[in-house]
């Protein structure tokens, strides 16, 4: 579900960089997308799209949010709405010709307006692991350029979102720094 929210700030954020007009509605094909985010285009994969659609859609965030000078109480969805345009072809079946999405306000202003926004690499999306995604993240986040970033095993879990027993979890990432797939860092 988080790739397609990447996904949509990607292009909002090529909007901005080639100064094109920006709009909370944004129509995309789904195939870009999910050959974007590195999944499958088979009827499989467009049926998982379809239900990542309905997910961000009625998951409900409850937060207080600080953007630009305005804090807030709210309750929002990920996309406010999503529409699929459909083709029949000349066979009955039917395709997905465009897919339209409305990202929230706070998405919206968080992008355009604040410019927060992190450059991830296309070989984001082939990293397996929810722990190695939130890693590059993470790192994304704290290390920019600098030639190191340090936090304790208790902080990363925080940050992590992980209940994992500290030993399972001090594995996992020492099997993900053997394997050396964060891109950028190491």
């Amino acid at each position: 579900d988080k790739d397609i929210l990447i996904y949509l700030a990607t292009i909002i954020n090529d909007r901005i960089d080639r100064n094109l007009p920006v709009d909370r509605k944004i129509r995309f094909s789904a195939y870009d997308c999910l050959k974007a985010t590195g999944r499958g285009t088979g009827k499989r994969s467009y049926e998982l799209f379809q239900n990542a659609l309905y997910r961000l859609r009625s998951t409900t965030i409850t937060t207080n949010i600080k953007s630009g000078n305005q804090r807030e109480r709210a309750g929002f969805g990920w996309i406010e709405t999503w529409r699929i345009i459909e083709q029949e072809m000349s066979n009955g079946r039917h395709v997905m010709k465009a897919v339209e999405v409305v990202i929230n306000d706070w998405m919206y202003r968080a992008l355009v307006h604040d410019r927060r926004v992190l450059t991830i690499k296309a070989e984001y999306f082939s990293l397996k692991g929810g722990l190695e995604r939130r890693l590059y993240e993470l790192a994304r986040k704290h290390c920019g350029k600098q030639q190191h970033w340090e936090i304790g095993l208790s902080r990363l879990a925080e940050k992590c979102g992980t209940t994992r027993d500290r030993r399972k979890l001090k594995l996992d990432l020492n099997i993900i720094a053997e394997n050396d797939s964060l891109p950028d860092y190491q």
